[in-house]
């Protein structure tokens, strides 16, 4: 089995990419032609995008404290980058494209939240937060918050946001080419984020009961966004889920 990570940061650096490069000028023109139906829709899942990435993009400090060596520092840096960027990128769509309200991406951030679950608000502003903070206190619970942010915030959550505002978008009345070009790149960065952090898990060898816990957590989770994306696409990120645990050599029965 390879156990470091220095892949993962070399392959980080070949996808690198700039937010500010991406042309919005035909999704200002086609926002306001959307059907009400279409705007609560895609607004509602910018929201949870909004919301999830600037509470991700603030927690990696600890985990890289915590990390076992410095190939394993050196990933959550690179996904820290990433992570900073995706959050510019769904401000960007808010200010720029949708016209959120608000001098700065604190204001429009607040004037999100009511578009999204108070479960999606809790995960990522409470329960993700308080996470990175016992491991800031004690770097022992490492696996269990990679567990938490890498298997189930962005193999389950945030995966099936993507999925769900990818499917959206082919279905629009109009197109908003600027926003699809974005959400592409932001789901080529999870995928090797979410490979990263299956393979620290893999390197930990967890027991049973700690798989199980994820699993659960994995189910639960995937209902934050509510309405704004479909039973199917639930299913299928727990299915993907439990795919992924299985992949990292746990066995369920």
């Amino acid at each position: 089995m390879i156990t470091g990570y220095d892949n993962f940061v070399q392959l980080a650096e070949t996808l690198q990419w700039d937010e500010m490069d991406i042309d919005f000028s035909a999704d200002r023109e086609a926002w306001p032609q959307l059907t009400d139906a279409e705007n609560a829709k895609v607004l509602g899942l910018i929201a949870g995008f909004v919301i999830a990435e600037t509470s991700v993009s603030r927690q990696l400090a600890s985990y890289q404290a915590a990390a076992s060596d410095d190939s394993m520092a050196a990933a959550f840096r690179a996904q820290a980058r990433d992570e900073a960027r995706h959050a510019r990128f769904f401000d960007l769509v808010c200010a720029e494209v949708a016209g959120v309200p608000g001098a700065n991406p604190a204001a429009r951030r607040g004037a999100l939240r009511a578009h999204v679950s108070t479960e999606l608000i809790d995960l990522f502003e409470e329960r993700l937060p308080a996470t990175a903070q016992r491991l800031a206190e004690d770097h022992e619970g490492l696996i269990a918050a990679v567990g938490l942010y890498h298997m189930v915030i962005e193999g389950v959550v945030l995966l099936a946001g993507q999925h769900a505002m990818l499917d959206v978008l082919e279905g629009l009345s109009v197109g908003l080419p600027g926003v699809r070009r974005g959400m592409e790149l932001v789901l080529r960065d999870e995928r090797w984020h979410i490979g990263f952090g299956s393979r620290v898990v893999q390197n930990a060898a967890i027991g049973r009961d700690e798989a199980d816990a994820l699993l659960e957590q994995g189910e639960t989770a995937a209902k934050v966004w509510g309405h704004l994306i479909t039973v199917d696409a639930i299913e299928t990120a727990v299915r993907q889920h439990r795919r992924r645990l299985k992949a990292t050599g746990i066995k369920f029965w």
